[in-house]
């Protein structure tokens, strides 16, 4: 694993602002967030972080997210791998599927941990 940290693979250094939905998903990793960048008001944000644990919560969650995100911002979505212990119905390629669908394309993936990963999306 790299030894960047999880704000660092996501490109957090010169965003000013940041918004998380279902965060519960995995506290661990919004612990990990920079805390000045958390921002629970309804401005647009810089950089969006959404967990989805199945394709139920990626419906639930995406509006939300997109209606947060920033003209030129970045929505990550963190998702369960296949390989976790957990099982899922979505993994990268349903989820590029689905945000393509809504105004969204894939830019670039990440390992978060051992059992997630993380798309970055951008408006079309």
């Amino acid at each position: 694993m790299s030894d960047k940290t999880i704000a660092d693979r996501m490109y957090l250094k010169n965003a000013k602002s940041m918004a998380i939905f279902n965060g519960e998903a995995h506290p661990a990793v919004v612990a990990q967030m920079p805390q000045h960048l958390l921002d629970a008001g309804a401005e647009a944000a810089d950089v969006v972080l959404m967990f989805a644990l199945n394709r139920k919560e990626l419906e639930q969650y995406f509006p939300q997210a997109m209606a947060r995100l920033g003209d030129k911002g970045s929505l990550w979505i963190a998702y369960l791998k296949q390989s976790a212990p957990k099982a899922t119905d979505i993994d990268r390629d349903k989820i590029a599927a689905f945000a393509q669908e809504h105004g969204a394309t894939t830019v670039a993936i990440i390992s978060v941990d051992a059992d997630w990963s993380a798309l970055r999306l951008k408006r079309i």
